[in-house]
């Protein structure tokens, strides 16, 4: 049976705040799914390259930030808040009187932690969720499977390579916020112990693809039962993030293990290399596809019961 796309009508009507890198790349992805339609892209400056090339698209511009959305009729059912953590705070308030579903993608943490390849549902019936971080969605998934897979995680120490064009200023400014979220996420997916998490940007000079070394202290474990869990993990989040790659086979000595991961972008608006940038966008976007598919699937399901209802009372539709 070829399988058929919704129309119009049945897309999920969505809005992105924030019209820099993430924003701008999100919005391509966006334009490319079947489950959804950006309905208003708002920020600033008409005259910012996301901007313009949002306005070449066709897709509805907006340069008055939160007040596109808070001074008007409910434009849309979900919007992508693309901005920085100390201005979520306040745009979260906004989204919830207007009933609009909010994938904050700062780690302000107003809704709960969200890490698609763990808790995706989440997003069916929290107003608001956090999408952690790039860190966030690239360790958690590893060091959840590592806990699971093996008596405890001790310790974790996380350090992540960027390249300097992928770090913006919102990121410089949310340093701290991107630490503490960073941890508290290994935290509380994965109960580990003492962890550190540390950010490295390469010299400017430098374009290095995302890579990040983890380094476990473990409680009792079997080696062959942390690595198949660690395949599986990588499986699973290659399902929505097609660039993420175990580089070769985790490392084992005595209490320990060690892997890398990187994770190359797909080169929508931001480069390749920029693996840290998209891997948050690939998230986001996988969670407001199954906010899409969930919401048309009930919607059929309730207007089935309607059908079924007036059938009871001897309704039935007109054929041609």
């Amino acid at each position: 049976m070829n399988s058929v796309l919704p129309n119009e009508s049945e897309t999920l009507r969505v809005g992105i705040l924030g019209t820099g890198k993430i924003g701008t790349d999100l919005l391509i992805k966006v334009l490319r799914s079947p489950h959804l339609k950006c309905v208003i892209f708002a920020g600033r400056n008409l005259e910012s390259p996301g901007m313009q090339r949002a306005q070449e698209l066709g897709v509805p511009v907006s340069d008055r930030g939160i007040l596109a959305f808070s001074e008007s009729r409910q434009i849309c059912d979900l919007v992508f808040d693309a901005t920085a953590a100390h201005f979520h705070n306040e745009h979260a308030q906004v989204f919830l009187k207007k009933r609009i579903k909010a994938i904050d993608l700062t780690p302000a943490k107003v809704g709960p932690l969200c890490v698609p390849a763990i808790n995706e549902d989440l997003v069916l019936n929290e107003a608001n969720v956090n999408m952690v971080t790039c860190g966030g969605q690239t360790t958690v998934p590893i060091a959840a499977a590592v806990n699971q897979s093996c008596f405890s995680v001790r310790g974790l120490r996380v350090h992540t390579l960027v390249s300097h064009d992928s770090i913006g200023q919102a990121t410089l400014d949310n340093i701290d916020d991107y630490y503490a979220t960073t941890s508290h996420a290994l935290q509380h997916f994965a109960s580990a112990g003492d962890i550190s998490v540390d950010l490295e940007v390469a010299p400017q000079e430098q374009q290095p693809i995302m890579t990040t070394r983890m380094e476990f202290d473990l409680g009792m474990h079997n080696p062959g039962m942390v690595a198949q869990a660690v395949r599986e993990c990588e499986q699973k989040m290659q399902s929505y993030v097609p660039g993420y790659t175990l580089v070769g086979e985790p490392d084992f000595s005595e209490g320990g293990m060690s892997l890398t991961v990187q994770v190359r972008g797909m080169g929508d608006w931001i480069p390749e290399h920029a693996g840290n940038l998209d891997i948050i966008n690939c998230a986001a976007l996988n969670l407001a596809e199954k906010y899409a598919r969930e919401r048309r699937r009930a919607e059929s399901r309730s207007l089935g019961g309607v059908l079924a209802s007036l059938a009871n009372f001897g309704f039935r539709p007109r054929t041609a």
